[in-house]
């Protein structure tokens, strides 16, 4: 049984400019830019209906602000199309002036059933 996880790389892998590099959260070191990290926030789980609300975090790092928004866009639009019913929630623009990247953090609230 395929995990709403796995799912959910299944469906942006290959589908944006960042290519296959989408990693549970924290990129490898050195890894190619841009890529996409997620979270999974909490899980609320009813364990009468199997149904389960898991808060994902999906943060896109790219080199460019340009960049960093267009695979954001498209991860939305990849989300908003998904089997899986999601909601989009809050998304912010950041800077990580350490590592000179333009970061995209959006939250998606997903039911799924465990």
């Amino acid at each position: 049984m395929t995990t709403m996880i796995e799912s959910f790389v299944a469906l942006v892998q290959n589908q944006t400019d960042a290519q296959e590099r989408v990693y549970p959260q924290v990129a490898p070191d050195g890894v190619v830019r841009p890529y996409i990290v997620y979270q999974r926030v909490s899980t609320i789980s009813n364990n009468w209906s199997k149904l389960s609300n898991t808060q994902l975090q999906v943060d896109v790092y790219a080199t460019t602000y340009a960049q960093a928004q267009s695979i954001a866009a498209a991860v939305g639009a990849l989300m908003f199309g998904w089997t899986i019913q999601s909601i989009s929630g809050i998304s912010v623009d950041l800077f990580e002036p350490t590592v000179k990247l333009h970061r995209n953090s959006s939250d998606y609230s997903i039911w799924h059933y465990t």
